[in-house]
């Protein structure tokens, strides 16, 4: 039996999400509603020490760390496999899907909290509510991350490195297309699961200009939502609203794009 702990729009769930379509996986999911916090309760601590979602209970036991999940549910289901047969194609794979865990997850985290959730926290929640819920976040880098971010937005001083990783990252899938039809050579893999939540997350932003000069990255992203994996892993959930994160911020009149591509040429 598969468990999935995931939130609708966390990235890295969306990865493990993505995966699971593909590889046309039967699992239960459970959200974990991450504006109460629940996270950080005891019970889902047990599950995942690290405080963050996605979790994955196979049998029972518990697989932390999406790019680790992802590798396990291929060790433990090997049919539809999603890593390449050849180890040169593997490793490449294996490249791509590093980049999130090296870096850009933090960044991502950085552009959508300074633009979306930041604003969205503050609205809903008084000053002492968001001290005590940053207090409680295990990662002491990450709630230091935060605090800056609530206080300063798109001012903060690592902002404009986080949005240039991303510019970068785009422009290594470019070049990298341009010779083959997916990330890791012929085939879909990992490495998409792993890079798409991070295009898919700066078009919610309103970024999506950042590609619009890189007809290959467009390509491939439009291909990646072509798949009946999308629908199943990505369009069946969408922003909640309400309560809950919400990172659709071209419906909201939030345009953050004059001042994000100062940042880009600074």
């Amino acid at each position: 039996m598969l468990v999935l702990y995931h939130h609708n729009i966390s990235v890295c769930a969306q990865k493990v999400r993505i995966a699971l379509a593909e590889k046309k996986l039967h699992h239960e999911r459970r959200h974990v509603d991450l504006i109460k916090a629940e996270q950080v309760t005891p019970e889902y601590l047990k599950i995942n020490p690290k405080g963050v979602v996605p979790a994955l209970v196979h049998d029972g036991n518990p697989v932390i760390e999406s790019t680790v999940i992802m590798e396990y549910l291929d060790d433990a289901f090997p049919e539809v496999p999603l890593r390449p047969a050849a180890p040169l194609a593997r490793a490449r794979m294996r490249v791509w899907a590093q980049i999130p865990d090296a870096a850009l997850h933090a960044a991502c985290g950085t552009v959508s909290y300074a633009i979306a959730f930041g604003p969205q926290m503050k609205a809903a929640n008084p000053p002492e509510v968001l001290r005590e819920r940053l207090a409680k976040l295990p990662d002491r880098a990450r709630a230091w991350r935060q605090q800056q971010l609530l206080e300063k937005g798109l001012d903060a001083a690592f902002v404009a490195d986080a949005l240039k990783l991303h510019d970068k990252v785009l422009g290594d899938m470019e070049k990298t297309l341009s010779a083959s039809r997916w990330l890791a050579g012929d085939g879909f893999s990992i490495a998409e699961c792993a890079i798409v939540p991070y295009v898919l997350r700066l078009e919610k932003l309103g970024l999506a200009r950042m590609w619009e000069h890189r007809p290959r990255v467009a390509d491939w992203y439009a291909r990646i939502q072509a798949r009946p994996s999308w629908a199943e892993a990505i369009a069946a959930f969408p922003v909640r609203g309400g309560a809950d994160y919400d990172d659709d911020m071209r419906n909201k009149g939030a345009d953050s794009w004059p001042k994000v591509k100062a940042l880009l040429a600074a």
